[in-house]
């Protein structure tokens, strides 16, 4: 199952390389967002700044039209010639309150001030609106104040203050009775910073920003889906400012990480308010989460429907489908059709009215093809231990079907001329080499006997005579080999066992004794040692293995063929000689009379 295992370890080998990529994918996005996520929060912060400075601006010049109104320059200019705020005419101060009243209710929306003032050169309050808490005492007076100070010497300021825990954005304009003289008093207006403030200034900057002062959170406004309580702040949060030395020369740190929420990673930014709010520590802090992933499956949640609309899922689905299908085909090809083909062959062999005895090695291929031979085996040795003599096997039930007369078969007969005699091309075998060093030939039982040579066959005849050999004692064109020539050699190399023409029958001295039986087993063992060399030789000569050739296994099956054949011929002797066939060694087998 090469295809199917290879196929495996594509599969896996694409989804190793897939898993590395999600996860280095996942490591570079992290880093990039991180730096990213850097660059917005400083840009961000200086976006707020810029933001709370152009509103400061923008709500000092709407302080204009209370500066020039005539009213409110008169009353001024009369309180400054008192020299106590009770003496201050007080229907004059009711209509100065009222001018304060209608106007901050007239600003457009997001920019309505909170508390207006009306204060004479001296600071004192002549009028407020929405501001009640101590206006009514007679030292109730703003002039301690730098903005408002600032204001009364002709200046525009804006600054932050901190009153009961709150935070207000400050505004001041002097008002002058006449041009370029000296002020006769200011109009002071202040916004809170809450919540609704905040929210103004994130969406006009799209930050997220918190205010805080004295290490709490005053207010804040973030974009959406975006979890305001990343943004709170604690007393240690604020402490570890005091050792940061960039916060404490620039007023802004470097973007730093506060805290995680939900798998998301929040850095923020402090920055402090500019003005009196500065000494009591308040400030605002700019946050940016940025969705930072731990796993590649974390990517789900992130996706929205634009994410997903881009995959290509078709194409991923269709190369998934193949992909099962091509492992699926390799796995039929290999797995599924030799395993039922192996089924088939042995419920044929289990089957009691089946004629198979044996299985055919050469019919399957790779595994199936060992264990149809062990099975073989493991057949042989039970039938071997059970008494059993399965006698040699059908060379057809082994190999498979053979055509009736093949060609240079392993012990075929040789082709004759139409002359009877036979065919030089097919009667004349190939020179075999003999081995450099050839075994001794065993002694002989009787000392000082020479060995008679076998005298050489005749030459076939073309057509029978009348005074041929019977029928049973003919030749046949082919014989059965024995299961055992499988273990020498591959079932390619036999083919079909016929014996050679028997040579006459030569008589035996009467004076014959016992020894001679001994001497021809002797000169038995003899030839097959030689043929067994020679064969190995041959095998060797044509680039053929000979491992698993060993003389043990070779004279087995030669053992198992002469018996086979003495049986069928009522033969004395088999005689066994080495050719090429096809460019492979064989063995012929010739019974002898």
């Amino acid at each position: 199952m090469i295809l199917s295992r290879f196929w495996y370890a594509v599969l896996g080998a694409g989804l190793a390389f897939a898993a590395f990529l999600l996860f280095l994918s996942t490591s570079v996005a992290n880093r990039n967002a991180q730096k990213t996520a850097d660059q917005l929060l400083t840009a961000a912060s200086k976006s707020v700044g810029w933001y709370l400075a152009d509103d400061a601006r923008t709500r000092a010049t709407s302080l204009i039209p209370l500066a020039l109104d005539p009213e409110v320059r008169s009353t001024l200019a009369a309180a400054n010639d008192k020299s106590r705020l009770k003496d201050v005419d007080g229907k004059a101060r009711a209509k100065v309150k009222e001018k304060l009243r209608v106007w901050r209710e007239s600003q457009p929306s997001g920019k309505v001030f909170d508390a207006v003032w009306a204060v004479d050169r001296y600071g004192r309050v002549i009028a407020n609106d929405n501001f009640e808490q101590g206006t009514d005492s007679e030292h109730f007076e703003l002039g301690g104040y730098s903005l408002v100070a600032d204001a009364l010497h002709g200046w525009i300021r804006d600054d932050a203050w901190v009153l009961d825990g709150r935070i207000y954005k400050m505004v001041a304009r002097p008002v002058e009775n006449a041009v370029n003289s000296t002020p006769v008093g200011a109009i002071v207006a202040a916004k809170v910073v809450d919540d609704a403030y905040a929210q103004t200034i994130s969406d006009s900057t799209g930050a997220a920003v918190a205010f805080y002062a004295n290490a709490n959170r005053i207010a804040s406004g973030a974009p959406p889906n975006f979890n305001k309580a990343a943004l709170e702040v604690n007393e240690t949060d604020i402490r570890a400012l005091d050792g940061d030395e960039y916060y404490q020369t620039k007023g802004r740190t470097a973007p730093m990480m506060l805290r995680q929420n939900a798998g998301f990673d929040t850095s923020v930014v402090f920055a402090r308010m500019k003005g009196e709010a500065w000494d009591l520590g308040a400030g605002y802090v700019v946050g940016h989460r940025q969705a930072t992933v731990s796993s590649p499956l974390e990517y789900q949640g992130l996706a929205n429907d634009n994410d997903k609309g881009s995959v290509p899922t078709v194409f991923i689905v269709l190369a998934a489908v193949g992909a099962v299908l091509i492992g699926l085909f390799l796995s039929v090809v290999e797995h599924t059709v030799p395993l039922a083909k192996f089924r088939g062959a042995m419920k044929d062999l289990a089957d009691k009215k089946s004629d198979t005895d044996v299985l055919k090695p050469s019919t399957f291929r790779g595994t199936y093809k060992k264990i149809a031979a062990y099975v073989n085996d493991a057949l042989d040795k039970v039938a071997a231990q059970a008494g059993v003599d399965r006698g040699p096997a059908d060379l057809e039930s082994v190999l498979g079907p053979l055509p009736a007369q093949p060609q240079m078969s392993a012990f075929a007969v040789p082709e004759t001329a139409p002359d009877g005699t036979p065919d030089p091309a097919e009667s004349q075998p190939r020179a075999v080499p003999k081995p450099k060093k050839s075994l001794p030939k065993p002694p002989s039982s009787r000392s000082g006997e020479k060995e008679e040579p076998a005298a050489p066959p005749p030459p076939r005849r073309s057509a029978p005579q009348a005074d041929d050999a019977p029928d049973e004692d003919r030749a046949p064109d082919t014989e059965q080999v024995s299961t055992g020539l499988s273990e020498l050699i591959d079932p390619e190399e036999m083919g079909s066992m016929a014996a050679a023409p028997k040579p006459p029958r030569r008589s035996s001295p009467e004076t014959a004794d016992d020894g001679d039986e001994a001497d021809a087993s002797d000169d038995e063992e003899a030839q097959w040692q030689e043929v067994y060399e020679e064969f190995k030789a041959l095998k060797e000569e044509l680039g053929e293995s000979t491992q698993k050739l060993t003389y043990e296994k070779f004279r087995g099956t030669l053992q198992r063929n002469k018996e086979a054949l003495m049986a069928r011929h009522k033969c004395t002797r088999v005689k066994f000689r080495v050719y090429e066939k096809q460019g492979r060694a064989a063995l012929k087998a010739s019974p002898v009379k």
